[in-house]
């Protein structure tokens, strides 16, 4: 999209400023949320080829309640222990959830994109790049805790749970190395500003 950016003093309302700002968090959302539902993806592609406690089981030393255990019970009725249960529900809650939330950011980047056609997402005030500089911050940081985190639980010598952790932050680490293509883009003036 071809805008033309302020000069240097222009005065701009701060209610303008908050609806660009909404606009550029609502395209961060979207991509967001479809992360998270990538990286949901991603976890039942772990849990099918590597196990479900490479994604869900719980880490050494953790244990349940026998009510607790009861509970666990009734979401796999077919687990022969209560870890198996509690890994089970776990495992669902991780890729379920996570796959909604991926859908709900479909949803939310077709609303973007509807807005889009109508010309109702433009932001000249912000800065050129200032939507891929927020998402190769926020994500970077996200996969590389992500990963640094599940490298240390794969370090300890129990792969428990490490699955989940390495599905977002793969998924994280991708979505950054994206953001930060279209920073240098942006930033070597080969692109027009984003929405």
């Amino acid at each position: 999209m071809d805008v033309t950016r302020p000069t240097v003093g222009s005065a701009v309302s701060p209610r303008t400023l908050l609806r660009e700002l909404a606009i550029a968090m609502t395209w961060l959302a979207a991509v967001g949320l479809i992360a998270i539902g990538v990286s949901g993806v991603l976890a039942a592609v772990f849990g099918a080829t590597l196990g479900q406690d490479f994604v869900a089981g719980d880490r050494p030393g953790v244990t349940y309640t026998a009510a607790r255990c009861v509970d666990l019970r009734e979401y796999a009725p077919s687990a022969n222990t209560c870890r198996e249960a509690a890994t089970a529900h776990h495992y669902g809650e991780i890729v379920d959830y996570r796959i909604a939330a991926g859908l709900l950011g479909i949803g939310l980047l077709g609303a973007f994109l509807f807005a889009r056609r109508r010309h109702l997402t433009e932001t000249p005030h912000l800065p050129a790049a200032f939507t891929s500089t927020v998402g190769v911050s926020v994500f970077g940081l996200a996969g590389a805790g992500l990963l640094a985190f599940s490298a240390n639980l794969a370090v300890l010598g129990d792969a428990s749970s490490v699955g989940q952790y390495l599905s977002g932050g793969i998924v994280s680490a991708l979505v950054a190395a994206a953001f930060a293509w279209s920073l240098l883009s942006a930033l070597l003036g080969r692109r027009s500003p984003e929405a």
